[in-house]
């Protein structure tokens, strides 16, 4: 009988565990692959480093203290916030605006949407009774141009989301909440930020980027001026790539990690006196089982879905119902003379109405060092919209080829690459469409109803590496509470 059973040694499965072990708890990790990290994932060859997971995503407090409790800290490596990004349109590069100049000055939206947008401090309005899609929002206080221009590129790129689905209050409620309570998103977000003008000490210690003088949104305490990313957490990545972060947490955990084990399904078994469940029996693919008192499914929304299908099947329904979106990501090593491009900055983002099959490419040995060899560089593709002909459709060497052309035109790329390294999967991220906020309830609701199941995962209140740490956290605190710790 095992205390804890962990089902996916993905970021959310491994952080439950770690917490666990720094609160005295054993558990045992459950993995069907042969390696940890889930999609986080780096491939290093030749002296290149290829991400073919997150690329550099922030670092807020909870993922913070994380790689400062593993010493990872020394390994982290800040990306430059401020970094040129650019936006594809018409088959040209434009910067993308990030401030109230930036949107004056930029060419990607006419004077009639740039007023919208500078307008709406000075405006009031209300959203409707009902859950609008991002798509609806954005037109409604800014028009359809802002919506193709600005917003769908960055909302493809981060979430590789459709703004027709997505949902705002399942996927942006502060903003939905500031509108509400203000008629104005401007005025709502500076409520809010007067409201949280006493950071924590927790979030104080989180790393943050350089100030870059000269430009607006927000000042730092000796009055310069600040990028709007600046006011976010750092962003960043390691020396050795993304995937050190679930190998230190593996090696933390050692042989309570076990790998190419698959789970066939998941019941509960209840005691004696039938009473109340108790216990949880997991089912392998090689007829074994182990018996657990609790269960932490830390595996996609549609795997938990197969697990609990005979045994819960409501919850089963409603797992089973969140959509992921698919992705394929190329990433690619050139010669620097084969690239006519200076790459300088993030990299450029694909509006869908350009027609792309890419909806982004990075330019990672412009970010950080160590990507490629001197007089090589390293760029990385995120490709393949859903409900496009993208990566259930077509053949994997065709699609690659799409994009090599793509990147060819946009960049003035010349010959083959070098080296590559390509991932596909066709449910890479969960969509926070329109009716997710109420499905998550509604899972949470259902859970009351199954003692001792929890669950951790990017599909209930956050898709990022950060937001997947603060999850897991709350889950091992959550257990902790339950659980009778012995006293060492």
């Amino acid at each position: 009988m095992e205390k804890v059973v962990i089902i996916g040694a993905g970021i959310s499965g491994l952080a439950v565990a770690y917490r666990l072990k720094r609160l005295g708890i054993p558990s045992l990790v459950l993995e069907a692959s042969s390696r940890p990290g889930g999609v986080i994932a780096t491939t290093r060859r030749k002296g290149f480093l290829f991400e073919t997971g997150p690329q550099f995503p922030r670092f807020p407090a909870p993922l913070w203290q994380l790689v400062r409790e593993l010493n990872l800290d020394g390994e982290f490596v800040a990306g430059n916030s401020a970094a040129n990004r650019y936006i594809l349109r018409h088959g040209q590069l434009h910067p993308a605006p990030f401030s109230p100049m930036g949107v004056i000055k930029t060419r990607l939206v006419g004077i009639s949407s740039k007023l919208r947008i500078l307008a709406d401090p000075f405006g009031y309005s209300q959203p409707p009774d009902h859950e609008e899609s991002l798509a609806e929002f954005i037109r409604r206080k800014f028009g359809p141009e802002i919506l193709d221009n600005l917003v769908d590129p960055f909302i493809s790129t981060v979430f590789l989301g459709d703004a027709s689905k997505m949902g705002m209050e399942s996927a942006f409620p502060a903003l939905v909440e500031w509108e509400r309570r203000k008629g104005s998103l401007l005025r709502g977000a500076l409520s809010a930020r007067k409201a949280q003008r006493n950071p924590s000490a927790q979030v104080a210690a989180a790393p943050r980027p350089s100030v870059r003088a000269g430009t607006r949104v927000g000042t730092n305490g000796n009055g310069n001026k600040l990028h709007v990313t600046e006011a976010l957490p750092a962003l960043g990545s390691f020396k050795s790539g993304m995937a050190i972060l679930p190998e230190h947490l593996a090696d933390e955990l050692g042989r309570a990690v076990r790998y190419n084990i698959t789970v066939a399904a998941i019941a509960p078994s209840r005691p004696s006196d039938a009473s109340a469940i108790s216990n949880w029996q997991i089912s392998l693919s090689d007829g074994t089982s182990i018996s657990t008192e609790h269960v932490v499914l830390a595996v996609p929304a549609h795997v938990a879905s197969i697990f609990l299908a005979r045994s819960a099947p409501e919850i089963a329904s409603l797992l089973g119902g969140i959509e992921y979106a698919p992705i394929c990501v190329v990433s690619s090593a050139y010669n620097r003379s084969a690239v006519r491009n200076t790459l300088d900055g993030f990299g450029f983002l694909v509006p869908r109405s350009e027609g792309l099959q890419t909806i982004c490419t990075f330019w990672n040995s412009s970010l950080f060092s160590g990507r490629a060899p001197e007089g090589n560089v390293v760029i990385t593709t995120f490709a393949g919209r859903e409900g496009s002909s993208g990566v259930v459709d077509q053949a994997r060497d065709a699609f690659v080829r799409a994009v090599d052309v793509e990147n060819s035109q946009v960049l003035g790329i010349s010959g083959a690459p070098l080296d590559r390294e390509v991932s596909e999967d066709p449910r890479a991220l969960p969509q926070y469409n329109v009716g997710h906020a109420l499905r998550v309830k509604k899972i949470s609701a259902t859970l009351r109803s199954l003692p001792n199941l929890h669950l951790a995962g990017n599909y209930l209140s956050g898709r990022s590496i950060g937001e997947c740490v603060d999850v897991a956290n709350r889950v091992a605190e959550d257990l902790h509470s339950q659980l009778e710790v012995p006293v060492i």
